[in-house]
């Protein structure tokens, strides 16, 4: 963990080194997230946090107020995991410096995950007004064969739990993309990168499952009927860019 070092590399590569990534330390200690902290700061990048693990627990309240700048990221907001202190509290309240920290302008990520998303959590948050800053998969094997399986699902969720179509798009696209300053992305601007989708919204009789194998009932779901990557299809669910097969 050598902030400077780790500057450099982020310096050299812009085109891909978007920010700095704590995860999965388990140590009673402020240092990592010092050190992640002092990388992005000689670097004026973001940092994304994925808390917990540490017995007794870090103080959450001084991760957020104290530590974290406007626009760095905490992830798996969603999350009430071992080392943690969850957002929601027993009483089902959202713990009030976690509306600061928002405020104050730190990114609240869902990072869906195979762990890190309970509705016992979400529901209550957002219904709330602690909504996600950015909506977000971490995808891997266990989370794409879980309850996660991919950003159409969790973007679902979030439409059913009280987001509007518009929010849960804006959290999807151009606002993940400020935040990783990458403005080039997340929008259909005349110039942009030409990767769009095309999404169907259907009305139905869903479900919706949580990291702890619990369901939602949702009357909502998008699927994905079209995708371009750069100008190019590159998935088409019912071969709306394709001609007859007579023609």
């Amino acid at each position: 963990m050598d902030p400077k070092l780790a500057a450099m590399v982020a310096r050299q590569y812009p085109q891909h080194i978007v920010g700095f990534k704590l995860a999965h330390y388990h140590g009673f200690d402020w240092t990592p997230t010092d050190r992640v902290l002092k990388a992005g700061k000689l670097t004026s990048l973001p940092v994304i946090i994925d808390f917990g693990g540490s017995e007794p627990e870090l103080p959450l309240k001084k991760l957020l107020l104290e530590k974290l700048r406007p626009g760095d990221i905490f992830t798996h907001a969603y999350a009430h995991v071992n080392g943690r202190t969850p957002i929601v509290d027993e009483n089902g309240k959202v713990r009030d410096y976690v509306f600061e920290a928002q405020k104050k302008g730190i990114v609240f990520d869902v990072g869906h995950g195979g762990g890190s998303f309970l509705f016992e959590q979400a529901i209550p948050a957002v219904k709330q007004g602690l909504k996600p800053n950015s909506i977000s998969t971490d995808l891997h094997t266990g989370s794409m064969n879980g309850g996660m399986k991919d950003i159409i699902n969790v973007m679902s969720k979030f439409l059913n739990i009280g987001l509007s179509i518009q929010e849960v798009i804006q959290s999807t696209t151009w606002d993940p993309a400020k935040y990783i300053q990458r403005r080039d992305l997340g929008h259909l601007s005349v110039g942009a990168v030409a990767d769009v989708t095309l999404l169907n919204l259907r009305e139905g009789d869903f479900g919706f499952i949580d990291t702890q194998g619990k369901r939602m009932k949702g009357n909502q779901k998008l699927e994905c009927e079209l995708t371009l990557r750069e100008g190019n299809v590159v998935y088409d669910l019912n071969g709306i860019a394709s001609e007859n097969w007579k023609q």
